[in-house]
């Protein structure tokens, strides 16, 4: 008799955690699976920070409340349009899915152009769940990317999917919320990588420069008597050289970063400006009878400008 009070006890312990378990299984957020499929990357458009897609999405979850189909967003990107949309019932789980044509936006890392690589990503969240209500679960088994994707002037590399949470730090001007409030989303990432193909835009890009400072050594070897064609050799290189340059930065877009064509054309022009300051001094050397250092001058010129160009090319490049 005297064990009845302890078992009564137990029992109370027990539904007390019970019913705490039901209310915190109650209270948990929703998985929501999510897959992609990549099928073409219509555009890669440096210039103007973007890049179109035609991808395939679905979704599978429990419950009839929710429609991620109908609430999903691209938090990089503007949707185009929706097509071939399908629901039904896969046992006791909903899915939907449909194909979706969108342009992304992406800031390009450019400090490596034309030997950049970069990581184009999809980014879906749920415009009206946010992580307390739905979380994000990738499909691994079933995404991918289509074996037809072609990415013109790119390679495509591994392609991985996941899932991140994303804290917005705003009450997004409901003044019945404090100013510091928070809200979260799970956010599902899907990315591709892509990178130049060996050395060909490389050289498409930088051949007028290379020219341009080929041209200007050619200095070396006219007799400074001939003053007038030295003397063009040089400017004609520079304005070549500029042209390029101009060229160059038309097809990208504004950034503070340095790049790799930044650098290059700044070797470029300090080469020819320095071949041109040399020429200047040989015609004056000349000109006050002092041939035989002139010679000296051009013949070590010819080797030094050419040695010096070629290894700084090489530590700017590897």
């Amino acid at each position: 008799m005297r064990r009845h009070p302890l078992v009564a006890i137990a029992l109370v312990c027990l539904v007390i955690a019970l019913t705490r378990g039901s209310a915190a299984h109650a209270d948990a957020p929703r998985k929501v699976v999510v897959g992609t499929y990549l099928n073409h990357v219509t555009g890669i458009d440096i210039k103007n920070n973007s890049f179109a897609v035609d991808f395939y999405v679905w979704f599978r979850w429990e419950g009839d409340d929710l429609k991620p189909l109908e609430t999903f967003e691209l938090a990089n990107g503007r949707i185009t349009s929706k097509s071939g949309i399908q629901k039904k019932k896969l046992g006791s789980q909903n899915y939907a899915a449909c194909r979706v044509l969108a342009t992304m936006t992406k800031f390009w890392d450019l400090r490596r152009f034309p030997l950049d690589s970069h990581t184009l990503t999809l980014e879906i969240e749920d415009s009206e769940q946010d992580d307390r209500t739905v979380v994000y679960q990738p499909d691994a088994d079933n995404t991918g990317v289509s074996p037809e994707l072609q990415v013109p002037g790119w390679v495509v590399a591994r392609s991985r999917a996941e899932v991140m949470r994303q804290v917005y730090h705003t009450n997004y001007g409901d003044t019945s919320l404090p100013s510091n409030k928070e809200s979260a989303y799970s956010r599902y990432l899907f990315s591709v990588d892509v990178a130049r193909p060996g050395y060909g835009r490389f050289l498409k890009v930088f051949f007028g420069l290379f020219i341009s400072v080929l041209i200007s050594w050619c200095a070396f070897y006219v007799r400074p008597k001939e003053s007038s064609p030295r003397v063009s050799l040089g400017m004609g290189a520079t304005f070549a050289a500029a042209a390029v340059t101009v060229a160059i930065n038309n097809s990208l877009p504004d950034t503070n970063a340095v790049t790799m064509a930044d650098k290059l054309i700044m070797l470029t022009l300090a080469i020819i400006v320095a071949s041109v300051a040399v020429t200047i001094a040989a015609l004056t050397l000349f000109a006050h009878g002092k041939e035989g250092i002139q010679k000296q001058l051009d013949f070590y010129c010819s080797i030094l400008f050419p040695a010096v160009y070629l290894a700084t090319l090489y530590f700017i490049v590897a």
